[in-house]
């Protein structure tokens, strides 16, 4: 199988649980590290699938790598290859693709429980998924829903957090966050937090019982989600291979 090509923005910001699933699944990676100055390749004929992780970063900012990698998610859109979007990859596939985003009310900082939808869509993505679920969820900054695509699941402060268009989800959450990554990000942007408030949980409590939140998030979701888009990966490769 050609690698999945994952787009990094900040060094400290990392595949995480999306790398250790496509290693236990034998899928190759090939990662784009932004942060270091790698060229956004425009090219998709080489690759079985896009992911585009996190970033404080807006996707409204001027920086030149941001509208290449916006024009790259539409030429692959327009030949459904499969991609992934964490975060403000999520806001950036979004916003490729007709959708606006802009900032919230409130930021959203914490393990929050979120809703499953109640769409063919979201019974399709998230099958073996539990209709209410616990998640990671840092971002300032909110997605409205590209054309065509169909609502995954909200949460009480933000209600598109996740949808799915042709071979494409993107959640806003960190689904990919281990214990590790998250405890080296409160301590490197902690300061984010302050204040807390009911859409922003404290250091303390985005701690607690970090290890078995992270292990059930990816068993209950993360893996599941990632099934779900594996399959669809495998598909597009097949028929890559018969055209």
């Amino acid at each position: 199988m050609k690698p999945i090509r994952i787009f990094r923005h900040e060094d400290w910001i990392q595949s995480g649980r999306l790398e250790e699933y496509l290693a236990n699944h034998g899928v190759p990676v090939e990662l784009v590290c932004l942060d270091q100055g790698d060229a956004v390749p425009q090219q998709i004929d080489d690759v079985s699938g896009l992911a585009f992780l996190g970033g404080t970063m807006s996707v409204n900012d001027d920086y030149p790598w941001l509208a290449e990698e916006m024009a790259l998610i539409r030429t692959a859109a327009a030949k459904d290859l499969p991609m992934l979007g964490h975060c403000m990859g999520s806001q950036l596939i979004a916003k490729a693709l007709g959708g606006t985003v802009a900032p919230m009310p409130a930021k959203e900082i914490g393990w929050y429980a979120v809703q499953k939808a109640d769409n063919p869509v979201a019974k399709a993505w998230l099958q073996a998924v539990p209709d209410r679920f616990d998640i990671l969820i840092w971002h300032h900054d909110a997605f409205s829903l590209p054309p065509g695509a169909a609502p995954l699941y909200s949460s009480d402060y933000c209600p598109e957090q996740a949808y799915a268009l042709g071979n494409s989800v993107a959640t806003v959450a960190h689904a990919e966050v281990t214990a590790a990554m998250l405890e080296e990000w409160l301590r490197l942007y902690g300061y984010d937090i302050a204040p807390p408030s009911n859409s922003v949980q404290t250091i303390e409590q985005i701690r607690e019982r970090l290890a078995e939140r992270c292990a059930t998030m990816h068993s209950q979701f993360t893996d599941r989600l990632y099934d779900a888009w594996l399959e669809r990966i495998r598909a597009y490769a097949q028929r890559e291979r018969v055209a």
